[in-house]
C-alpha cells in the first residue's frame, strides 16, 4: 500500500445559521462506511426488481422501464431505484425513486450552491474544485465552532452504472496500466478497471454555483463517459455532541488514543454541533464506444435537474416530460420513445395500459437507529419492521419484511474516542447496525392464500478486537482468539422448507465480505450441496499493479479497492467432490490471472465414490 496522507483545509463557517432538517448521528453511519460493494459481495435479485445482499440483508429495487435496442452496444436506458431511508434526502426524479442511469456522486457539506461543491482537501480555494486532478478527500469543515472532518461525513465517491452496480472511485497508482495511451493523465481508477481522465470545466447546464473539473471515465471495454452536469440534492445533516474530529496521537507500542479537540468558539446550538450535507451528482452528457458511437444526454438549461432527451447516433431516442406550469418541478410525468409512452404518477403505467404500484409505507423513513454505543458495544437498535411491497401487471404482489440487525467485523484495531461530553465511540468499528430484510412474501392469482414467503436469518455478529489492540477493554469488549469465527452466516428458508447457509468473511482487511461458503439442502449439521470458495492475495501479480487507493480511511476502504479473484471453488455432493481452481506458474506468476484479476488459465477435477 502507498503512504495514506490526508492534507485538509478548514472552511470557517461560525456564524452561519443552520436550518431544520433530518439529522444523523455518526454511528448510524457506519453501515455506509462498510456496503461490501458488488464488486466483492453477489447480490440475490427477483422478478420483482429487489435486491438483497445476503452478507449484511442490505435491500435495494432496481427496475428498468425502458431498454432500447440499437445497432451498437450502447444503452439507451431509463431505470428506477428505490433504498430504504429515502425520506433522508430530497426526491429522486421518480418520486422516491432514483433515476438509474450512470452518474458520479458523493456526500458532501452544503447549505445551498453557493456553499456546496464537490471539493477535494487543497491549500487554496481554486484548488478545491479539482476533484479529478487532485482527487482526494474533502476538506474538515468548521461550522459553528463544530470542526467536522471527512471521515464523520464522507463515505467516499461513487461510480454508478445502470443496474444498481456502484463503484468506489480510486486514488491510481501512477499512471494505471488499464489507461489508453493517449497522452491523458488518469489520476482516478475503479477496482474494475475503469480509469478516469479530466475535464477542465463543466457543463454549463449544471446547477447556478457549479464549478470546477469534471470527469471522463474510461470503461476496460473503451466506452466513454462524460460526467460533467453537476446538480446537488440535501441529504440528513450529521451531528455530534462534541465539537473536535477523530484527533489520533501516537501511544507507547504502537498503540493510538483519539481524543476530541474542543477547539472553536461557543456553538449556536442547543445540544449538538450539527453540519448539514447535501449529495453531489454529476450526470453524463455524452457516452462514446471505441467504434464512435454515441449517446447524448441534453440537460435543460433553465432547471439542470430536467434531463429532457437521451439521443443515440444511430437514431434511437427518448424524450422527458415534466409538470406544465411548475418549472421547478423535475418529477418525471411521462417517457415517450415516438410511437410508445411510459407514464408515472402513483406507480408506473406502461404503454399497453397495465401498471406496476408500489407501497413503500415507512420504509421511506427507515434507519437502523442505534442506541447506547460505546466503543465495545451496541446495546439496542430499532425495534420496527418497515414494509415495502410492489404490484406487478399480473396482480403478484411480492411484500419485504425489513428490521435494523447487528453485525461484526472481526480482528479489528480498538481505538476509541473519548469525548468531552462522555460519550465513546469506537474509530472504526467493530459492530454495526443495518437494516436487513427478514422475509418476503409473493401472492396474487393462482397462488396459496398465505403466499409463498422466503425467510432471511442472520447469525451471531461475531465481531472481536484485535487483542494486540487492547489494553483496557471496556464493558462488552470482545477479543480474538483463535478459536474466534472469521466469518457471519446468513440463513434463507425458501416456501418449501428447504434451507440454504451462506457464509461471508468478516476479517477486517482480509476477507470482509467474501462469500467463503454456500451449504444447501441442510438438515440437522449437515448438507447435500457444499461450494467452498478460496481467493487470491490481493497483492499479487500482475493484477495488484492496478489497484487504486481509497480517499477513505475507515471502513472497508482497503479491501474494497484491491482485487480478490476466486482462485478456487469446491463443491462436495452426494460423496463427489468437484474441483475448478486457476492454474500456477503462468509468466512467472503465482497464478494465471491476467491484468484485470481474470483467469488464463484453469484446471477442473472430481473425485470420490458417487
Amino acid at each position: 500500500m502507498l503512504p495514506r496522507h490526508r492534507c485538509a483545509i478548514v472552511a470557517v463557517l461560525c456564524c452561519l445559521a443552520v436550518p431544520a432538517f433530518a439529522q444523523v448521528t455518526i454511528p448510524e453511519e457506519y453501515d455506509k462506511l462498510i456496503k461490501h460493494r458488488d464488486a466483492i459481495t453477489p447480490m440475490g435479485a427477483d422478478d420483482f426488481g429487489g435486491r438483497i445482499d445476503l452478507a449484511t440483508g442490505g435491500f435495494s429495487i432496481v427496475q428498468t422501464d425502458i431498454d432500447l435496442p440499437g445497432n451498437n452496444g450502447l444503452q439507451v436506458r431509463v431505470g428506477r431505484t428505490f433504498s430504504p431511508g429515502s425520506a433522508s434526502h430530497g426526491d429522486g426524479h421518480f418520486g422516491r425513486w432514483d433515476m438509474d442511469i450512470p452518474y458520479l456522486h458523493g456526500t458532501f457539506f452544503g447549505l445551498g450552491t453557493a456553499l456546496a461543491n464537490w471539493t477535494v482537501a487543497a491549500t487554496s480555494g481554486p484548488n478545491q474544485q479539482k476533484r479529478c486532478s487532485l482527487f482526494g478527500p474533502p476538506p474538515a469543515v468548521v461550522i459553528q465552532g463544530g470542526i467536522f472532518d471527512a471521515d464523520e461525513y464522507w463515505q467516499g465517491n461513487m461510480l454508478h452504472l445502470p443496474g444498481g452496480s456502484e463503484q468506489e472511485l480510486l486514488l491510481a497508482p501512477g499512471t494505471p496500466g488499464s489507461a489508453p495511451t493517449d497522452g491523458h493523465a488518469y489520476p482516478v481508477s475503479t477496482q474494475l478497471g475503469a480509469v478516469a481522465r479530466c475535464l477542465a470545466s463543466l457543463d454549463p447546464t449544471s446547477q447556478s454555483g457549479s464549478q470546477g473539473e469534471g470527469f471522463e471515465v474510461v470503461m476496460p471495454d473503451g466506452t466513454v463517459y462524460t460526467f460533467d452536469h453537476m446538480v446537488v440534492r440535501y441529504m440528513a445533516g450529521i451531528k455530534k455532541g462534541q465539537p473536535g474530529p477523530v484527533m489520533l496521537k501516537a501511544q507507547s507500542g504502537g498503540l493510538r488514543t483519539a481524543v476530541a479537540d474542543p477547539g472553536g468558539p461557543t456553538p449556536n446550538v442547543a445540544v449538538n454541533y450539527v453540519m448539514p450535507r447535501q449529495e453531489v451528482f454529476l450526470y453524463p452528457t455524452r457516452v462514446t464506444d471505441r467504434f464512435g458511437n454515441t449517446v447524448t444526454y441534453n440537460w435543460s438549461a433553465s432547471n439542470p435537474w430536467r434531463l429532457l432527451q437521451i439521443v443515440a447516433s444511430d437514431g434511437r431516442q427518448l424524450d422527458f416530460s415534466y409538470p406544465t406550469g411548475d418549472p421547478d418541478s423535475y418529477q418525471i410525468v411521462s417517457i415517450t420513445d415516438g410511437t410508445r409512452t411510459w407514464s408515472y404518477g402513483s406507480g408506473v403505467t406502461l404503454p399497453d395500459g397495465s401498471k406496476w404500484t408500489y407501497s413503500f409505507g415507512n420504509l421511506v423513513l427507515a434507519r437502523p437507529r442505534p442506541s447506547g454505543v460505546t466503543c465495545d458495544l451496541i446495546a439496542n437498535v430499532d425495534g420496527n419492521t418497515y414494509t415495502a411491497s410492489i404490484t406487478a401487471p399480473s396482480g403478484a404482489t411480492m411484500t419485504y419484511s425489513i428490521s435494523p440487525r447487528l453485525f461484526g467485523r472481526s480482528n479489528v484495531w480498538r481505538e476509541c474516542i473519548h469525548y468531552t461530553d462522555g460519550v465513546e465511540n469506537p474509530r472504526e468499528p467493530y459492530m454495526f447496525a443495518g437494516l436487513a430484510v427478514t422475509s418476503r412474501t409473493l401472492t396474487g392469482p393462482g397462488l396459496p392464500a398465505a403466499g409463498l414467503t422466503w425467510t432471511y436469518a442472520y447469525g451471531p455478529a461475531n465481531q472481536c478486537w484485535a487483542p494486540a489492540s487492547v489494553i483496557y477493554p471496556g464493558a462488552g469488549a470482545v477479543l480474538c482468539t483463535s478459536s474466534s469465527p472469521n466469518v457471519r452466516t446468513t440463513t434463507v428458508t425458501t416456501p418449501d422448507g428447504a434451507v440454504s447457509r451462506y457464509s461471508y468473511g468478516n476479517r477486517f482487511n482480509d476477507n470482509e465480505g467474501l462469500l467463503v461458503k454456500e451449504e444447501h439442502g441442510l438438515s440437522g449439521g449437515s448438507a447435500l450441496r457444499v461450494v467452498e470458495y478460496e481467493y487470491g492475495s490481493p497483492d499479487a501479480a500482475p493484477y495488484a499493479a492496478l489497484s487504486g487507493y481509497s480517499a477513505r480511511n475507515l471502513g472497508d476502504y482497503s479491501i474494497t479497492s484491491r482485487s480478490r479473484p476466486r482462485r478456487k471453488v469446491v463443491t462436495t455432493q452426494q460423496g463427489r467432490t468437484f474441483t475448478w481452481e486457476v492454474a500456477t506458474g503462468c509468466n512467472g506468476n503465482p497464478y494465471c490471472f491476467d491484468e484485470y484479476a481474470r483467469p488464463t488459465k484453469v484446471m477442473k477435477k472430481s473425485g470420490g465414490t458417487p
